[in-house]
């Protein structure tokens, strides 16, 4: 079994007010870090969640915990970097539960190293997962949308999409272009009912930021390097929750943001203060 994470058990997961009742969501990223706790909250919310990932290591699978807690969930088995499988974010809720109101694009990758270093397999890689799978998902999901005049749209960038963070050309550059996506896609399909908007987490204690899985160049971090990380968020002084970010998709994706699009809610514990 894996190692447990936070968002299986913590109390800030408390039962759901419905905001999502009657909503059918995709996440992709869904078994792990804030997808995990992400597709946990919406189940809570009254969501019927279809569950992306490409891994299912991370155990008991997330569908089954929403499913444990009284929720609806599919798990299907996504790469987000082809296009294929892109497709099935459309047909696989179809399928499953009959309709699709939101898309959350959460799968996401970086590597460590300076711009001159990266072999174009790894500078692809990153712009694949990141970014062209935010477009890859978005236009699949898109024309479902417009036909039925509503849909919500959310991605997750990052405070490094704002910011910068050495030695992580890829990430940065590829956060920073969701971003502004994001604002683009909010005027284009805004007129027709459909909200776009994305969330950039700071520093967050993630498996991926514990060293799951163990990719050294994707993602294991040091322990000095994760106190470091929380020292970066200057008024908390700690990394964030996966929970934390959580909460915030589910206020973009809730009825409470209707008036709310083309934005970039930066959940940080302020990080980028006086940046």
């Amino acid at each position: 079994m894996a190692e447990e994470i936070l968002s299986d058990e913590h109390p800030m997961l408390r039962q759901g007010l419905g905001r999502l009742l009657g909503k059918v969501a995709v996440i992709t990223g869904a078994n792990s870090g804030i997808g995990r706790a992400t597709a946990r909250l919406f189940g809570r919310e009254g969501a019927k969640v279809v569950c992306c990932d490409i891994q299912e290591t991370i155990t008991p699978r997330i569908d089954e915990v929403i499913k444990q807690e009284g929720g609806q969930a599919v798990f299907t088995k996504i790469d987000v970097t082809q296009q294929e499988d892109c497709d099935r974010l459309l047909t696989d809720p179809l399928e499953a539960f009959g309709d699709l109101d939101i898309l959350y694009n959460n799968a996401g990758a970086g590597i460590r190293k300076k711009l001159h270093e990266h072999t174009d397999e790894e500078w692809n890689f990153v712009l694949n997962t990141n970014l062209n799978a935010m477009f890859r998902g978005a236009r699949a999901v898109l024309p479902h949308f417009i036909k039925k005049g509503s849909g919500n749209i959310i991605t997750t960038a990052s405070t490094f999409g704002l910011l910068a963070s050495a030695e992580y050309p890829g990430y940065c550059a590829t956060k920073a272009a969701i971003i502004n996506l994001t604002r683009e896609m909010a005027l284009d399909y805004g007129p027709l009912g459909i909200r776009v908007n994305c969330v950039c987490p700071g520093a967050i204690e993630t498996p991926r930021f514990r060293g799951f899985p163990p990719k050294p160049t994707l993602s294991g971090i040091t322990a000095e390097q994760r106190k470091t990380m929380g020292a970066s968020n200057k008024a908390l002084l700690r990394m964030g929750r996966p929970e934390e970010i959580a909460y915030g998709v589910l206020f973009l994706v809730s009825d409470e943001a209707s008036f709310v699009t083309g934005h970039a809610l930066v959940v940080d514990g302020g990080q980028t203060i006086d940046a």
